[in-house]
C-alpha cells in the first residue's frame, strides 16, 4: 500500500509506502539513506554493525528483517512530526487502517474522519452567521419568519 503526505507549509509532497518494507529487509540501511532519513539511517547502521561484528553478519540480516516490519511506520510518524499530513481522505484511512495514526487524529483543521456528506456539514462561518442572525432576532431587527428562512438557507435545509 501507499499514501501521499503533504506539508502544507512548504507544499512538499512525500509518497510513502505503508506496511512491510521489502527494501529495508533486503538492503538494510540503504532505503533510509536514499530517503534522507538520517536518524534511522544512523540507528540501523549502528545496530547492523554492532550485531554483525559478533555474529559474522548473521545478526545484521536478522535486524534488517525486524526493522522491515517497523521502518515504514517510523518514517511516516517522523514525517507527521515534521508537519506532514495525509493529502486526502483515502490516504488518511490507509494510515488509520495500518495503525500508523489514531482514528480521530486531526491535521491542520482537516477532519478526515468525517463521515457526513459535505452538504450536511456545518462550518464555523455558517455558525457565526447564525449567531449574528440570532442576535438580530433577539434585538427585534428581523422577524422570526425572516430568521427561519435565512437559517434554512444557511444550513441548506
Amino acid at each position: 500500500m501507499q499514501a501521499n503526505l503533504i506539508n502544507k507549509n512548504t507544499n512538499e509532497v512525500k509518497h510513502v509506502k505503508v506496511g512491510f518494507s521489502w527494501t529495508e529487509c533486503f538492503f538494510g540501511f540503504w532505503p533510509a539513506f536514499f530517503r534522507g532519513d538520517w536518524k534511522w539511517l544512523l540507528i540501523i547502521l549502528l545496530v547492523d554493525i554492532a550485531l554483525g561484528v559478533f555474529t559474522w553478519g548473521g545478526g545484521s540480516f536478522l535486524i534488517n528483517l525486524i526493522f522491515a516490519f517497523f521502518y515504514n511506520k517510523f518514517y511516516v510518524k517522523d514525517l507527521i512530526g515534521k508537519g506532514f499530513e495525509p493529502s486526502d481522505k483515502g490516504d488518511y484511512h490507509t494510515l488509520v487502517a495500518q495503525g500508523y495514526i489514531e482514528p480521530n487524529t486531526r491535521f491542520g483543521g482537516s477532519n478526515f474522519n468525517n463521515n457526513q456528506s459535505s452538504s450536511n456539514v456545518t462550518t464555523d462561518a455558517s455558525l457565526e452567521e447564525l449567531e449574528k442572525l440570532k442576535k438580530l432576532l433577539d434585538d427585534g431587527t428581523i422577524t422570526q419568519e425572516e430568521f427561519d428562512a435565512k437559517k434554512k438557507k444557511i444550513l441548506s435545509l
